[in-house]
């Protein structure tokens, strides 16, 4: 009777993880914000703990954790001092106190920033604003330098001019300070002893044009919420930034006396753009971007693209809230809009990219540094962790779970690095595994203390929102059987194995009590998304740089007749026929919106990037409806093959647009 039990046990708990369905008798249902993730449970009290949050935004431009600060400001203090701080820290930490007033000053001073919404633009404006205003500074004052030796030279030429060794002028020089000299008569014998040399009037008016121009600098601050406005402003500027270069690159020129007009002229009215690189426009005043993530739509893509391929100094910051959203068409997707964007910059190769969580942002304070340094586009993806249905959750525990499920991993791209270096998964837990594994204690019912390694996956990480409660069933104590299996056991199996094993993972109620919850296979589809979405960066890294094999040479052959060579034949790159259906297959971003539509049409080459495989193993709806849900717009549908296909007056005015 117990084996039928048993049995029947694991049939309803099946059941539910293949149809995502509850049935009496079954696995219990789990409500919105009942549980949490076992191995998040130490943490729902984190004003009670220490660590990097929250930071201060010191005036001096710095950001430094609270904690650290705190420390080192106790280093020789006694035991009531260090008591009565640690517990002010507390105090900001919860929330009741809301700036540093303890016994002992802090060695900085500014605001205090947590890890909420507003922390990702708080920290990447702070750091942003503290280069840009030391850059200024140093343009500023080598433009100053160029302007005095500029005027200098205009200077000296007046005093060797008539007009400069005038009695007037001279008496003007001295400005009443001595009424007994004859001006009249050293004006005299200034203009006999020193004649006049004057510049040529085409170098001096060059020299007044060069200072007018060197003091039309816009120093900002050029800061917007979109693309589109940024563009149309940096479109409006380049004319001025063109101008002033070449101001400049004349200028010193003149100040050092090098200025040939036959050769230089022609030159500086030739040039345009190409006389500033991404190099030199970094020398001028940069641009920050801070757009919504969930806001940045097919029309938004194109323009950040756009903006980042330009190599203007531009740096964007696209902040996600919410990584657990439906796609599009329907699909959970989770993530893949911040993936697309990543992976679009990414394609571009000449931009410095930098995903990661925002309570991994102090940790990784230096790439952030270094990607507002870079001289030309930067993009900034970062899960704020404040958005989505997580309950009384804080948003660092949402944002430090997304990076340990791999949901939202950090990742840097630095095109400057040396050749093998430039792709990095510094910042992640146990970047080598496939998932981070942690030690999970707890007592038995024997009251024995336990020890278990739990992976935390896409699925513990899912557990934290309220909207997918439903892809969760508890499974009492009394009904747990040896037919359920970690999660991980199960996504470590290929997924077409047969289900033999009930996926699990492990849940923690209000009163820390663990519950083995079973979990959908639609959400373990994910994880199984997620995971290959996770190897894939791995293979990035372990990727090895390219050489190039040094043939030998071959041995020389033996003398032969010489004849006339033929006439040689052009050819020419055969056109694309725009009626048919292709991939930009090298700017894929591995959103998988493609393969989800229709993965035998489509499907991914060696290096994870999507092509057509099969057209005739599709509609031309399925070509359409991919080219709609590509991140990249990258899709384009061609001419239907099938003048049989119903809708196609409909789909031929959607695909319209991807032609």
């Amino acid at each position: 009777m117990a084996l039928l039990n048993m049995h029947a046990d694991f049939q309803a708990q099946l059941a539910f993880h293949l149809t995502g369905r509850k049935i009496a008798e079954g696995p219990q249902p789990v409500a919105a914000f009942e549980m949490i993730p076992a191995l998040l449970a130490r943490y729902r009290d984190l004003a009670a703990l220490r660590y990097d949050f929250p930071l201060v935004l010191a005036k001096d431009g710095g950001i430094h954790s609270l904690s650290t600060l705190v420390d080192e400001s106790l280093k020789d203090q006694d035991d009531k001092t260090r008591k009565l701080a640690l517990k002010h820290e507390r105090e900001i930490r919860a929330g009741s106190a809301k700036a540093w007033n303890g016994p002992v000053p802090l060695a900085a001073d500014g605001e205090l920033a947590d890890c909420d919404a507003r922390l990702p633009g708080r920290f990447v404006a702070h750091a942003w604003r503290t280069l840009e205003e030391k850059k200024a500074a140093a343009l500023r004052e080598s433009i100053e330098r160029l302007a005095a030796k500029l005027s200098d030279i205009l200077a000296a030429d007046l005093g060797r001019s008539d007009e400069g060794r005038s009695a007037q002028t001279l008496r003007a020089s001295f400005a009443g300070r001595d009424d007994s000299i004859d001006f009249e008569a050293l004006s005299g014998l200034l203009k006999r002893a020193l004649p006049a040399r004057p510049l040529p009037a085409s170098r001096r008016r060059r020299i007044e044009s060069l200072l007018k121009r060197l003091a039309t600098l816009d120093f900002g601050p050029f800061v917007f919420d979109n693309c589109a406005e940024a563009l149309a402003a940096y479109r409006a500027r380049l004319p001025q930034l063109i101008a002033l270069s070449k101001a400049i690159a004349a200028a010193r020129l003149e100040a050092a006396g090098e200025y040939v007009e036959a050769r230089h002229d022609p030159f500086f009215e030739a040039c345009g753009a190409s006389l500033l690189a991404a190099e030199g426009l970094a020398d001028f005043p940069g641009t920050l971007v801070q757009v919504d993530g969930a806001e940045l739509g097919m029309a938004h893509n194109a323009q950040l693209a756009e903006m980042l391929a330009l190599g203007m100094p531009v740096k964007v910051l696209a902040q996600f809230d919410d990584i657990l959203h439906r796609s599009p068409v329907g699909r959970p997707g989770f993530g893949m809009r911040s993936h697309a964007i990543a992976g679009m910059a990414l394609g571009l190769q000449g931009v410095y990219v930098l995903q990661c969580c925002a309570s991994s942002l102090y940790e990784l304070r230096e790439e952030v540094r270094k990607g507002l340094q870079f001289p030309g586009a930067a993009l900034f993806s970062v899960f704020s962790g404040a958005g989505g249905e997580s309950g009384r959750l804080p948003a660092y525990l949402v944002s430090a779970a997304a990076a340990e499920s791999r949901a939202f991993p950090a990742f840097r791209y630095d095109p400057a690095a040396a050749n093998g270096e430039r792709f990095s998964l510094a910042g992640n837990p146990q970047p080598e595994s496939d998932w981070a594994l942690r030690s999970l204690d707890y007592e038995d019912a024997a009251l024995q203390r336990v020890r278990e390694e739990v992976a935390f996956t896409l699925a513990d990480f899912a557990a934290c929102d309220g909207r997918y409660a439903g892809w969760f069933a508890r499974v009492p104590k009394e009904r747990a059987n040896g037919g359920m299996v970690p999660v991980r056991e199960t996504l470590a199996a290929p997924a077409d194995s047969p289900r033999e094993k009930v996926p699990y993972v492990l849940l923690a109620d209000e009163e820390n009590r663990l519950h083995k919850a079973i979990v959908a296979d639609e959400l373990v589809g994910e994880a199984r998304r997620c995971l290959e979405f996770w190897r894939s960066l791995q293979e990035r890294v372990h990727k090895k740089p390219a050489v190039v094999p040094q043939e030998e040479k071959p041995a020389a052959p033996p003398p032969v007749e010489q004849k006339a060579p033929a006439p040689a034949v052009e050819t020419e790159k055969p056109a694309r026929n725009p009626d048919e259906a292709y991939i930009e297959t090298p700017r894929c971003s591995t959103c998988e919106e493609c393969v989800k539509i229709n993965n035998r049409m489509f499907l991914y080459d060696a290096n994870k990037q999507a092509y057509i495989a099969d057209l005739a193993a599709g509609t031309y709806r399925d070509l359409v409806e991919a080219a709609e849900a590509c991140q990249v717009s990258i899709i384009h549908p061609g001419k239907p093959r099938d003048p049989q296909e119903p809708g196609l007056e409909e789909l031929v005015a959607r695909a319209e647009p991807f032609l």
